[in-house]
């Protein structure tokens, strides 16, 4: 398939939104000042990967259309994550990786992380803390073009959530790595609140269903093209092998409206199941 050079776009790593003072403390409330990552040149397929004739998404394929991302010099920053278990949490790898320490905020505190297991391959880790939270269940099965999805997180270090449409596979090549991983595109519909400007801060967060269960995580953002790339469900399966972790299936949440996501947002966060994550580098 023929592929066109698209230029320089705004392709960015969402993990880099803001200075902190202290990753034992809360962020103050001041408007972040987001770190952007140097943008590398996107190549793409004119779309998305889907089987021919048909919705489903197919297997992950090296044929996949691939963009390049070039990431920044790690800083203090923040992130998402969300509670799969017993004081176990999900998040981006790019949300943790590289951080003196980090922790998961708690109101005015932060419950410290650790035991961390990053994904060698994808943009995915699990960590522990000692604070707890309601867990989100997933359901991994084949995804289909034009489905809606529901991003839950703290965009730009404040809460938001996203309503997306679903596009097809990519690939995400990051240079100076040797595996290219696997993504899904979601092209992004309605932001609540209606906020202008990047989607940083969100990587790490859950992508969900209309039944409420996990079927991705917010890895990257193309803000020209208005898209959004997560996780692969097979990424997700193998990341949640690696770490040994079992986690409630598909059917354990609540429903969520195209038209009240927020509400749902609204209601993850307030029972700390999506919650924001502070990093701190030396």
């Amino acid at each position: 398939m023929r592929r066109e050079r698209l230029g320089l776009v705004g392709v960015i790593v969402m993990f880099l939104l803001g200075m902190i003072s202290s990753v034992l403390e809360r962020p103050d409330g001041s408007p972040d000042h987001p770190r952007r990552p140097d943008t590398g040149q996107e190549q793409q397929h004119r779309r998305p990967q889907v089987l021919p004739g048909s919705d489903v998404l197919g297997p992950i394929s090296p044929q996949d259309p691939a963009i390049t991302i070039a990431p920044a010099e790690k800083g203090n920053s923040t992130g998402t994550a969300f509670a799969i278990g017993d004081g176990v949490w999900m998040t981006a790898r790019h949300v943790i990786d590289g951080c003196t320490a980090f922790g998961v905020v708690d109101g005015r505190r932060a419950h410290r992380g650790g035991a961390a297991r990053l994904s060698p391959v994808h943009d995915l880790a699990v960590f522990r803390t000692d604070g707890r939270a309601p867990v989100l269940g997933f359901d991994l099965s084949p995804l289909r073009r034009g489905q809606a999805g529901f991003h839950l997180g703290y965009p730009q270090g404040r809460p938001g959530d996203v309503r997306s449409s679903l596009l097809g596979r990519m690939r995400v090549v990051v240079p100076g790595r040797r595996r290219s991983q696997p993504v899904i595109a979601w092209a992004e519909t309605v932001r609540e609140p209606r906020f202008p400007g990047s989607l940083g801060g969100m990587s790490g967060g859950p992508v969900l269903n209309g039944a409420g269960d996990v079927i991705g995580v917010s890895v990257a953002e193309s803000r020209r093209r208005g898209r959004i790339f997560t996780s692969a469900p097979a990424a997700v399966h193998d990341m949640l092998v690696e770490a040994g972790v079992t986690v409630s299936p598909a059917g354990s949440g609540a429903p969520v409206s195209s038209r009240g996501f927020e509400d749902t947002g609204q209601t993850l966060r307030a029972s700390r199941t999506v919650s924001q994550v502070i990093c701190r580098v030396r």
